[in-house]
């Protein structure tokens, strides 16, 4: 009998794909990239104006089995647990940088 383990790429990017769906239903452009030497990624543009973009990773906290969204540079959004307020939160910084 084998076993299926399952990897933390693997499970961040099941957590991306949530986050995703609610981004593009809310009207943001979305590729999610999972290169085999990297954390999977999400990139997220204004389809009007591909420059207006940001990348979210999905990383394991430090503690405990959580997991929350982070910008590519590491800043906490939100929790995996609550993919509607991550993508409110990326929104936001989005449709800012898009009205400057």
């Amino acid at each position: 009998m084998s076993a299926l383990m399952i990897t933390e790429a693997e499970t961040a990017l099941a957590h991306l794909e949530r986050l995703t769906g609610v981004l593009r239903s809310a009207g943001w452009a979305v590729e999610v990239a999972a290169p085999a030497d990297r954390r999977p990624t999400a990139h997220i543009a204004d389809p009007r104006l591909p420059r207006v973009n940001e990348s979210v990773i999905a990383v394991r906290e430090r503690s405990g089995d959580g997991w929350s969204y982070c910008y590519g540079w590491g800043e906490r959004i939100a929790p995996c647990a609550d993919p509607a307020a991550a993508a409110a939160a990326v929104g936001r910084v989005l449709a800012a940088r898009r009205d400057n």
